[in-house]
């Protein structure tokens, strides 16, 4: 989750490989929720899965999925209202809310590589040398997803 107070940017990075990106993205609205419970809260998003997510709990037949039960309780608890706007991801044309999305990219670059550089091992098994350099991910991190895998383990 990324904000900005003021002039200044805040970020709050949470990583979680049991957890999908649209559940890690819904993660960060769960945070921000959190942070900002009584005071109006604006969210942007890139991420049209949690938008229409959170548009949707306003009316009957919300998904039952982790992601939606996560941002249901988020938002039933918080006394402030809430606008959750979602902007294209990676639009050329730099606006206010484009801006602060592009900060959160940015905070959220290693994480991402991170968890494609193991959902990338888990269908393929590629070894750590060849892992590190198609993901941009460092010789120890490829190492440890390469480590951490049951079926190459065997």
């Amino acid at each position: 989750a990324v904000w900005q107070a003021g002039e200044q940017w805040h970020c709050v990075k949470t990583c979680d490989p049991t957890l999908s990106v649209q559940q890690l993205e819904a993660a960060a609205v769960v945070l921000a929720c959190g942070l900002f419970q009584d005071e109006h809260l604006n969210i942007v998003t890139d991420s049209i899965f949690v938008a229409r997510l959170c548009l949707a709990m306003s009316g009957p037949g919300v998904s039952t999925s982790t992601a939606a039960s996560m941002l249901e309780e988020a938002l039933s608890s918080r006394q402030g209202t809430v606008s959750v706007i979602h902007v294209n991801s990676h639009n050329p044309v730099k606006g206010f809310f484009q801006i602060g999305n592009d900060k959160a990219d940015a905070a959220a670059k290693g994480v991402w590589t991170l968890q494609e550089a193991r959902q990338l091992h888990e269908s393929l098994h590629i070894g750590a040398k060849a892992l590190a350099k198609k993901c941009g991910i460092s010789a120890a991190d490829a190492k440890h997803v390469v480590a951490t895998c049951p079926h190459c383990q065997k």
